[in-house]
């Protein structure tokens, strides 16, 4: 039997977390809930774990800030979620940020449906800014965002710009890029 390396298992068992948690996340309810929160929430964690960041004056080394612009329900959801976790040795922190503070003082941006009037000037300022911006509107991806959730069969899904993501300086790994609808 082949053993591998422990850090090439735990990738393994982590892309097969993510892998399951995509194909079998229950289904959402038709409104937005608190289950649906938690998916996205789970979600944008595991997102963490699959993204390098370029080095930034703008944002801390020692720690990965998650900002969300939107309602708050979903920013306690968010702490929830990360509080007490560390991915690479480096704790994982929420900032609630409003639509005019600067967007690249995070690493992961994630920007809700209820800022969409807002979204594409949050995104513009976001810009080479080397933050992975995440949302959930129709139009996320050409108005510059990076990932965008979506719900389609009743479960969340995502799609990536891999060439933005690129742009930006941000390396997401090809496990992660697998797993997106093109």
């Amino acid at each position: 039997m082949t053993r591998f390396p422990w850090g090439v298992r735990v990738g393994v068992a982590t892309l097969m977390v993510v892998a399951a948690m995509v194909a079998t996340t229950a289904p959402l309810r038709a409104q937005r809930g608190l289950d649906e929160d938690e998916v996205k929430a789970a979600f944008l964690f595991n997102f963490v774990k699959f993204v390098q960041w370029p080095p930034s004056d703008d944002r801390p080394a020692d720690v990965i800030v998650i900002g969300v612009v939107g309602r708050e329900p979903f920013g306690d959801v968010m702490d929830s979620v990360v509080r007490g976790k560390t991915v690479n040795g480096r704790e994982l922190v929420v900032r609630r940020l409003s639509a005019d503070q600067d967007p690249r003082t995070v690493h992961m941006l994630f920007i809700e449906a209820s800022e969409a009037r807002r979204s594409a000037d949050v995104l513009k300022r976001a810009q080479s800014g080397g933050v992975l911006t995440v949302g959930e509107t129709r139009q996320f991806l050409e108005e510059g965002g990076l990932v965008r959730f979506y719900v389609e069969a009743n479960r969340l899904r995502f799609q990536i710009d891999a060439e933005g993501a690129q742009r930006e300086g941000l390396k997401i790994s090809s496990q992660l890029l697998s797993l997106a609808k093109k």
